[in-house]
């Protein structure tokens, strides 16, 4: 999207032109033509073919049902349920909140196409901080690493580690490290690398405390902390004696924030998006051990409640998620809480409860592979876990039906598929020795009390598109309009058609006068894909009316007639247009008394008049 970063330049040669710099056009359309929309799309969101489109739950939006679309045909995407509409750069820059450059310059990396420096100076500073931010800690990681690896101090951390059944490939993959005892080893090392201690304050490798400043990080096994692309953005060490906090993470910087990450997300994505569910535990070496028997699709939430952010990340991948968090109280605790998040966001959510109240970790070098898979597999349904936790916590007494109840319902009305639910409910009635009708009365009551006055967000956005579809209909110069920018954006040969009978730009409508502009400009450039160029070049209301205009079915079967009917709507009301200002012209013509301009316009208004009863007035 151009926004106010962007204007556009004609003459040699047409540019981008952000403040502080530009990105050619030609790198921004081979970007596109190489980017197809459906494949960079599925990274995030798992897609269904339906016909000519595919369909997914929107990332954008909460949403039970799948109202988000992408057209390959036209490389294009939109949402009925939060109108998030664009092509594939729009998408980038919502799932990543990046400007315009930078998602051209995250996709021509995708696509292996260089992008030229073109950031606003605000843009660039800030990247700028990022990138050195990802350096340091990255050097931090090597750093650590090789005192682990060579350093007679952390004779006691490898022994740790082989005592973990952690092999080198795994300390090496995971970058693995040590802290020294020192209160300053870091710090004095990246100064050597002239790295200043402001810098390191702000990514939080040291503090400044009574001692002065001094490493975060001491006498800690280390596990480098990365985002969802690989970037190394804060660290978790583990403290081998009996020193406190057991574990200290990065504190939460402009860099790091525990809530927006999950552990070992990185090496984890392809295996989740291939396996289709996720297993979340609660620490790293849970993660670490996870991958090195097999199952990769495994993450940690750093041991803190998962959130949200969590959970929309997540959902990029899969919706079926699986909380494997240690077995004792706490564990369980944050469990809970993590389920109640993930399930109102639209997960299916099961909790895998190991035996003998071992860790992840701890059952898979005790137990092995197969018996982890089977666990997963009889992993527990969160209705199901919420009743046993409910009956051992009330005890089986004589109100413990309906305090059981009380709190399953909130469960059972989350749930999104109707048939999901109805077997829940089947499955608490069991539990509770009851009826099936009685709980769906019960949790037809709750659902009542807590039903919201006004309408779904997805219901809402559909009445809004019929209304505003009503309304364009009732007015036939403006449905010919919509309709005419919508048959030359499926087609361009029907510019030349429509160029040839309407010269101009004739658009009333200030949406169709302004995208008619971008096409013909674009067609002018024999840009491949019209529909994604005119995109780049509207404000965000009008991307997504484009959006939303352009994923409906072409209407009718047989265009070309359509096309027709609808040029001769507008030459219609041209001609309308004219009569009425001829009318104007006529009265004060006769105010004047000037009967030869009288006779020339009534002349003129009796063959308006006759050109209209003629009714075709397409050439």
């Amino acid at each position: 999207m151009l926004n106010d970063q962007y204007v556009c330049v004609c003459g040699s040669g047409w540019k981008v032109i952000p403040v502080g710099g530009f990105i050619p056009e030609e790198i921004v359309e081979n970007i596109r033509l190489r980017a197809d929309i459906v494949q960079i799309i599925s990274d995030y969101v798992t897609l269904q073919k339906k016909g000519r489109n595919y369909m997914g739950h929107c990332p954008f939006h909460q949403e039970s049902d799948p109202s988000f679309t992408v057209t390959p045909d036209k490389q294009i995407f939109y949402c009925f349920g939060c109108h998030a509409g664009g092509n594939v750069f729009k998408f980038i820059m919502l799932q990543h909140n990046l400007s315009f450059p930078e998602a051209v310059k995250m996709l021509g990396e995708k696509v292996g196409i260089a992008v030229p420096d073109g950031y606003s100076p605000q843009v660039r500073e800030r990247l700028r901080r990022e990138e050195k931010a990802w350096k340091i800690n990255n050097l931090a990681k090597d750093f650590f690493q090789s005192i682990l690896l060579q350093h007679s101090e952390a004779a006691a951390a490898r022994e740790y580690i082989h005592g973990r059944g952690i092999n080198a490939n795994i300390i090496k993959d995971f970058g693995l490290g040590y802290a020294p005892a020192s209160w300053d080893t870091l710090m004095k090392f990246m100064q050597s690398k002239g790295i200043g201690v402001s810098d390191l304050l702000k990514v939080g490798l040291v503090v400044s405390g009574d001692r002065g400043v001094y490493d975060r990080f001491r006498s800690r096994l280390m596990f480098p902390i990365a985002d969802a692309r690989g970037r190394v953005v804060g660290f978790g060490g583990r403290v081998l004696g009996d020193g406190l906090p057991k574990y200290l993470n990065t504190a939460e910087t402009d860099f790091f924030s525990k809530g927006k990450i999950l552990y070992g997300l990185d090496r984890a994505r392809q295996a989740i998006r291939e396996m289709r569910y996720v297993v979340i535990t609660e620490g790293y070496m849970d993660t670490i051990a996870a991958h090195q028997y097999g199952m990769a699709n495994t993450v940690a939430s750093l041991g803190t409640s998962l959130t949200k952010e969590h959970g929309r990340l997540l959902m990029n991948y899969t919706r079926e998620v699986i909380i494997a968090y240690d077995a004792d109280a706490a564990g369980v605790a944050a469990a809970v809480r993590g389920l109640d998040i993930l399930q109102e966001l639209g997960c299916r959510v099961r909790v895998l409860s190991l035996p003998e109240g071992k860790d992840p970790d701890e059952f898979l070098r005790a137990r092995g592979l197969d018996q982890w898979k089977r666990q997963v597999e009889n992993a527990t349904p969160l209705v199901e876990f919420k009743i046993q936790r409910a009956l051992a916590k009330y005890n089986n007494g004589p109100l413990a039906r309906d305090a059981v109840l009380e709190e399953v319902l909130p469960a059972l009305a989350a749930m999104p598929g109707e048939l999901e639910k109805n077997e829940a409910i089947r499955l608490v009635a069991a539990r509770l020795f009851t009826s099936y009708h009685v709980v769906a009365e019960q949790l037809q009551k709750f659902s009542n009390s807590n039903r919201k006055k006004t309408t779904k967000p997805d219901k809402i956005a559909k009445i809004k598109h019929n209304i505003n579809n009503k309304r364009i209909a009732n007015d036939f110069g403006k449905k010919a309009e919509y309709g005419l920018i919508r048959f030359i954006l499926e087609d361009n040969k029907v510019i030349d058609l429509v160029a040839g009978a309407l010269p101009g730009n004739f658009f009333q409508d200030d949406f169709c006068r302004e995208v008619y502009a971008k096409i013909i400009d674009a067609y002018n450039r024999s840009y491949a894909h019209t529909s994604s160029v005119v995109l780049d070049h509207l404000d965000e209301e009008y991307q997504k009316k484009l959006s939303a205009m352009l994923i409906e079915p072409v209407p009718g079967e047989n265009p070309e007639l359509i096309v027709k009917g609808y040029i001769n709507a507008i030459k219609k009301r041209q001609l309308l247009e004219h009569r009425r200002q001829l009318q104007d012209a006529l009265a004060g013509a006769e105010k004047a008394g000037d009967y030869n301009e009288i006779i020339r316009i009534l002349q003129e208004i009796g063959f308006t008049d006759q050109t209209l009863k003629g009714g075709e007035m397409l050439q």
